[in-house]
């Protein structure tokens, strides 16, 4: 799935939340779908912040979708509370993203493995 940035066309402040890490009209792959119940959807898409590849969720509201097509790797995931996922199943799993950003090499490989299977896809 691709997206771009559409800044134009939002009209809630809160949608912009993070957004300058993105350049508008630029199209970026996303890399998961996140809708928290009560809140808006969110894009996981990566971005360049002092020379280093990070991700974030961004509010869905600033992008226009330019490519539906969704990676077969992702699968549904629903939590009690009504909100959902569409992910690669790894990067669901319990204390993942801690994992990840706390720098671990299996958690570091799974992303980068499922990252490449998903920017082949999309």
């Amino acid at each position: 799935m691709r997206v771009r940035v559409n800044t134009e066309a939002v009209s809630d402040p809160t949608a912009m939340q993070g957004i300058t890490a993105l350049a508008d009209g630029n199209e970026y792959v996303v890399l998961e779908i996140s809708a928290r119940f009560k809140r808006p959807t969110s894009f996981r898409i990566e971005f360049i912040e002092s020379d280093l590849r990070q991700s974030g969720l961004f509010d869905s509201r600033a992008f226009t979708i330019t490519s539906h097509t969704l990676p077969p790797t992702w699968k549904y995931f629903q939590l009690e509370s009504g909100s959902f996922s569409l992910c690669p199943e790894s990067w669901n799993a319990p204390g993942f993203w801690e994992a990840y950003y706390d720098g671990n090499p299996r958690a570091i490989t799974v992303y980068e493995d499922e990252r490449a299977e998903i920017l082949s896809n999309s």
